[in-house]
């Protein structure tokens, strides 16, 4: 009886010991591993949950954590991480992400960006952080990141260059710059339309010294609505259009004035002006043939020369003196229609000096001798 009875009390105890040595062991090893259970699957020695894999070891106790292979061994247990589509073994060409797209979210602007990865560089859209290391301790990108090891290692960040188009546009230009304008008038046609301006004759009369300007007030400015730069070669040689307004202000020193209401439309007047001044405007479309050596470089060299055309707007002749107050009066004032000019610029950067001189006259040739062909010097403001 005896002999049945120490037996039995034995295994009673074993049996009641075993569950207690698993709870103590469990309560070691749970603090190390969170384990989220989405999908279990339990083999012959292996239990996988998740993206881990747990594999019965045989062997001594204890504990080793293998970083390079992500493992962590604790008594007969592996805990090993388990590569998405990918076998046991540490396959890294295969985890490298090449062609890896991403999205970023910076505020509310939302955009993919391309990630790249090369032996020294890694590429997040136009960001390049480059690595430089020492002959004799040569790492791959994701040795590095995997172990944390960046000793001997110098990083360099930059940005590279903008992808360039084919076709650039660009809204609302400004121009600012001074007018003025050369007479090309024969002194003969002076003479024969005005017989009082011989020398011996009394009274104001009409000549080129009447058109003379305030040259600090006759200002031009301009604004292009739009403009576009479309490649020829290499983003170096473009072909350049755009549609804009320009208005000429030109301020007169001498009493003339210009309306509708006469024959000639133009009059040297009995009083004088404090202020007077022509305002003419034309619709404009400028082609030129535009040259940057270094298109990348915002801040590089730039030209362009060309020609525009332009159609009479309006017109409107402004006086004021104390005689009669502000005045002003629309028309044509015997202005062509049409204005035909040899465009340029030149610069570095956003800012660049341009310039416009008239090929056309600025009064009708049909009906007026005069031959005024305006022109304009100034700044401009653009991003190509």
């Amino acid at each position: 009886m005896k002999k049945i009875f120490l037996p039995l009390t034995i295994c009673f105890c074993l049996g009641f010991s075993l569950p207690l040595l698993a709870q103590n062991d469990s309560s070691r090893t749970s603090p190390l591993v969170k384990v989220v259970s989405d999908s279990i699957q339990i083999e012959s020695d292996t239990i996988t949950i998740g993206n881990m894999i747990i594999v019965k070891k045989q062997g001594e106790q204890n504990y080793n954590f293998n970083k390079s292979r992500g493992t962590i061994a604790i008594g007969n247990v592996v805990f090993v991480k388990k590569q998405r589509e990918q076998n046991y073994n540490d396959n890294r060409k295969r985890r490298m992400p090449y062609g890896t797209t991403i999205k970023i979210i910076d505020g509310k602007i939302t955009k993919d960006t391309f990630l790249s990865v090369n032996e020294d560089t890694v590429r997040l859209g136009r960001l390049q952080i480059i690595k430089s290391q020492d002959s004799n301790y040569k790492k791959d990108w994701l040795s590095m990141v995997e172990e944390r090891d960046f000793n001997n290692t110098n990083f360099t960040i930059k940005r590279a260059p903008k992808t360039l188009k084919n076709i650039e546009t660009n809204w609302f230009i400004f121009d600012l710059g001074f007018a003025n304008f050369i007479d090309k008038s024969p002194t003969l046609y002076w003479l024969a339309a005005n017989p009082n301006s011989l020398p011996f004759a009394p009274g104001p009369v009409m000549s080129p010294e009447n058109f003379s300007l305030v040259n600090k007030k006759t200002t031009n400015v301009n604004i292009w609505v739009v403009s576009q730069k479309l490649n020829i070669y290499q983003h170096k040689i473009n072909f350049k259009y755009g549609l804009g307004l320009e208005m000429f202000n030109f301020r007169f020193n001498k009493p003339i004035s210009f309306r509708e209401d006469i024959t000639t439309n133009l009059k040297y007047d009995v009083v004088s002006f404090t202020k007077n001044k022509l305002l003419v405007n034309y619709l404009t479309v400028p082609i030129q043939i535009n040259f940057s050596p270094n298109p990348t470089n915002r801040k590089a060299f730039y030209g362009s020369i060309g020609m525009s055309v332009g159609y009479l707007w309006n017109a409107k002749n402004k006086q004021i003196s104390t005689e009669r107050g502000k005045e002003k009066f629309r028309g044509n004032f015997n202005l062509n229609d049409w204005r035909i000019a040899t465009i340029g610029e030149i610069g570095v950067g956003t800012v660049r000096l341009y310039g416009s001189f008239a090929n056309s006259n600025l009064f009708n040739n049909n009906q007026s001798f005069i031959d005024m062909q305006p022109f304009a010097v100034g700044l401009r403001l653009s991003r190509f």
